[in-house]
């Protein structure tokens, strides 16, 4: 990564964290999950992936790692400078490259 690339990066990252200190990350409710009644996958190695998260209504795709997964959602943990954030973003707001057919929920997206 070029020096100017780098300088964007920071900028960006730095632009991210104040955002994230004034908006709260959006996460899905119990109710949205149906923990109680729905499933949940969990991995023992996290899979990677891009996903849409939102900072109250600011939205932002990020790489991140899905952790566990039901029908149609996902656990996801991303980091912006050494700030870890966790959260459920609904299945469709992810898009996983790497991982076999058979280790996703099917509410899980995957690229082409």
């Amino acid at each position: 990564m070029g020096t100017s690339q780098r300088e964007a990066s920071a900028a960006a990252d730095h632009f991210l964290l104040k955002v994230a200190r004034e908006n709260p990350l959006q996460t899905l409710t119990p109710k949205e999950l149906q923990l109680d009644s729905t499933p949940v996958t969990i991995y023992p190695q996290p899979i990677r992936a891009k996903a849409w998260v939102r900072f109250a209504a600011i939205p932002y795709e990020t790489d991140c790692w899905i952790h566990r997964t039901t029908a149609t959602a996902a656990g996801i943990s991303f980091t912006i400078r050494d700030k870890t954030f966790r959260c459920w973003v609904w299945g469709n707001a992810v898009t996983v490259s790497e991982a076999p057919a058979e280790a996703l929920s099917p509410g899980v997206g995957r690229s082409a």
